[in-house]
């Protein structure tokens, strides 16, 4: 991050201090051009103008909010009405990692003076809170030469962005208004960046037919996109993950986070489904990209009962404005596959291939309780029979069924630093534990079907 210089004087104003800076022949020559973007773009932004005065001699950097444009800061002449003084600008803080924060102020101004009109540059970077805006001003002597600094500005935020390559998670704050209509709290889309741990190909249990089906789909299409463009096959792909809950789709997702170290990817949950627009401007930005959308049922459910039918609508056209150049997946998770629009899983070219997510079966069953079971004190155990009772047991089942297990296990020791040796009574405990106050239900807790109830 540039260091700040900034500048503050009491009888300072800031249309004077660029007049001085400038030079008011100059001043005078100066034209204008805006633009607002998104405000998650508002450090990445910061950082670009950074990038494109670092080199330039003499360059005055002033934090101070203004109430008026650039364009009348600059031409507007005295003002008997807005406050031009020079004054500490508010800073905001950013989220620039998984756990780091940066304060930036809200309104800055960096003067880039010259002997040549055409080669003066006025840049103001300024974020509006209550229109969650990021607004970029740049006033240059010569207009053409101001158009290209401000598009250079904008690529360069974007090919260096903060958000590249990382996971991300993405928020959604509905506005508020008061008696009156009036903004008491704004609408926020907020970009952050997600602390999902990890699954690697130790930790992933699938059978080989689902990994398969995932890597060609997901990951092989991103590590030889390249390659098939060339051969005339879309980088873009629609991948529907449905099944039951707790059959491992999202960890399957953040398996296929892991495999994707090269490609920016975008978690969206619950009602932030709902800002279809803005969830794929962002990968487009940031592409390669990759976007998990979980539980589209949530919100895309079928047209007879969907009260989101606008943001359904959304997502069709976004799905099929996908061209074929544009490196952009989505990977949709649902656990009522019967409720998702089928104009969304039915339809060639955006759903590209469905995968069911069930129960184990007996091998997989094996290999789960066996993953679960490491790092425990587990050789007593009868694992042929461990298998043969969660028969029926979901991935989210048996992971809970292990934890219940050793916490009875643990119930057998007297100090802390002791370690616990599982027993086959111990999972019979915690099976029936588990099972217990089924009565009047259809026999179906947390994963799992009571015998004779499959």
């Amino acid at each position: 991050m540039r260091f700040l210089t900034s500048l503050f004087a009491s009888d300072d104003q800031i249309d004077l201090k660029i007049e001085q800076v400038i030079g008011k022949p100059h001043k005078k020559q100066l034209t204008v051009h805006t633009v607002e973007l998104a405000a998650y773009r508002f450090v990445d932004l910061f950082n670009a103008i950074g990038a494109f005065v670092d080199g330039r001699t003499n360059v005055q950097i002033i934090e101070t909010q203004q109430e008026e444009a650039l364009n009348l800061l600059v031409h507007g002449g005295p003002s008997n009405w807005t406050d031009r003084t020079i004054r500490r600008s508010t800073k905001f803080g950013w989220q620039t990692g998984p756990d780091e924060d940066t304060y930036l102020p809200a309104d800055c101004f960096w003067l880039c003076p010259s002997n040549s009109p055409e080669a003066c540059f006025v840049i103001r970077l300024e974020f509006e809170e209550y229109q969650q805006k990021s607004k970029l001003e740049v006033a240059c002597g010569a207009a053409d030469e101001g158009e290209k600094a401000l598009s250079q500005i904008i690529e360069h935020s974007s090919a260096h962005s903060i958000y590249r390559n990382r996971n991300l998670h993405l928020s959604y704050e509905a506005g508020k208004k008061d008696e009156y209509g009036d903004i008491e709290k704004p609408e926020r889309f907020q970009v952050t960046f997600s602390s999902i741990e990890p699954v690697t190909d130790e930790d992933i249990v699938l059978s080989d037919e689902h990994l398969n089906v995932l890597r060609r789909n997901v990951v092989d299409l991103h590590h030889r996109r390249d390659v098939l463009k060339a051969n005339g096959v879309p980088s873009r792909r629609g991948v529907l993950l449905h099944g039951p809950p707790g059959t491992g789709k999202t960890f399957a997702c953040r398996y296929l986070c892991h495999q994707l170290q090269d490609v920016t990817r975008i978690f969206v949950t619950g009602s932030s489904l709902i800002n279809v627009g803005a969830i794929f401007s962002l990968a487009r930005l940031l592409q390669p990209a990759v976007l998990f959308l979980e539980d589209v049922d949530l919100i895309f459910a079928t047209r007879e009962i969907n009260l989101y039918s606008t943001a359904l609508g959304d997502l069709l056209d976004q799905m099929d404005g996908l061209r074929a150049h544009e490196d952009i997946s989505v990977v949709l998770t649902t656990n009522a596959i019967d409720r998702l629009e089928s104009a969304i899983k039915d339809r060639p070219g955006r759903i590209s291939q469905c995968v069911y997510m069930g129960a184990p079966n007996g091998a997989l069953r094996r290999r789960y309780i066996h993953h679960h079971l490491r790092g425990f004190d587990a050789g007593d155990l009868d694992l042929d029979r461990l298998v043969e009772d969660s028969d029926g047991a979901t991935q989210a089942f048996l992971k809970e069924w292990v934890h219940r297990a050793v916490q009875i296990a643990c119930e057998r020791l007297d100090g802390a630093g002791e370690k616990a040796q599982l027993r086959d009574m111990d999972f019979a405990d915690a099976m029936v534990e588990m099972q217990r106050f089924l009565d009047g239900t259809d026999g179906k807790i947390i994963g799992f079907a009571m015998p004779g109830k499959r």
